[in-house]
């Protein structure tokens, strides 16, 4: 799962939200220094990532992807299951997408502190640019692997990845829905009653 999905599954919590968000981005004793409600955020990311990689769908749909995206296949994959997030989001979503999305950039923004240059830096070109809502179109998804591409040792791996979004539609959708609502219950565990 990529960004939408981690903050989607932290349901407006914005500790969660944060958390979810810094999960990539903050490793070994950077964790302990944080609140404990974004390190839960961090374990929430972590189980989700998790959960993820060793569903055996998912496993099966990365091997597809493989064909066309070698090493890159869950990382394509991950991306993708935001598009498919967008595509179900009456079903998943969390409430109306821009109040969501609005919500969302508040949270990061509000939470700086927490996140070193590098990161802060990151999360103002996030909001600027609306990242998420790039989730909801084709067109945006070329955007998001176009921004990609300069960051891997192979981008030519990721050229036309957007295609594949299209050519395993119901690959992509079947594990999508069968794997959203475990990490929906899993997501509710990590949630303050």
């Amino acid at each position: 799962m990529n960004f939408l999905a981690h903050l989607t599954l932290s349901h407006f919590d914005a500790d969660l939200q944060v958390g979810n968000y810094l999960g990539d981005f903050v490793k070994g004793r950077a964790v302990k220094k944080l609140p404990e409600g974004i390190q839960r955020g961090i374990a929430m990311h972590r189980a989700i990532d998790r959960l993820t990689d060793e569903d055996r769908d998912v496993y099966a749909l990365n091997r597809l992807v493989a064909t066309r995206h070698g090493r890159y296949a869950s990382v394509v994959t991950d991306i993708g299951f935001d598009y498919f997030l967008w595509q179900h989001w009456p079903h998943f979503g969390a409430g109306n997408f821009h109040e969501f999305r609005q919500r969302t950039y508040q949270h990061l923004g509000n939470a700086t502190e927490h996140m070193d240059e590098r990161v802060t830096d990151f999360v103002h070109r996030m909001t600027a640019d609306d990242w998420l809502q790039l989730y909801t179109s084709r067109e945006g998804m070329k955007t998001v692997f176009r921004r990609l591409a300069p960051r891997l040792s192979k981008p030519e791996l990721i050229t036309d990845v957007h295609l594949i979004l299209e050519d395993f539609e119901a690959e992509f959708n079947h594990t999508f829905q069968r794997l959203f609502p475990r990490l929906q219950d899993l997501a509710n565990e990590f949630r303050t009653p």
